[in-house]
C-alpha cells in the first residue's frame, strides 16, 4: 500500500466514523457514540498534527 492509498483509507474511514456518529446521535445512543468517538479520537485529532503509520510485520512494503 502506498502512502497515498493509506491516507485515502484513513480519510474514508474517518468519513464513515463521522457518518456513524451522526446516526448514533440521531438515535440517541449516547453511550455507543461516546465509545466510537473515543476509539477514533487520535485519528480525528492526532498529536503533532499527523498520524504515525507503521508497516505491519509480514506485509510487503511497496
Amino acid at each position: 500500500m502506498t502512502s497515498e492509498q493509506a491516507a485515502q483509507l484513513i480519510d474514508d474511514t474517518l468519513d464513515l466514523v463521522h457518518q456513524r456518529l451522526q446516526e448514533l446521535e440521531a438515535a440517541e445512543h449516547q453511550r455507543d457514540q461516546k465509545a466510537l468517538a473515543a476509539e477514533f479520537r487520535e485519528w480525528r485529532q492526532p498529536l503533532g498534527g499527523h498520524i504515525d503509520l507503521m508497516v505491519c510485520p509480514g506485509f510487503p512494503s511497496v
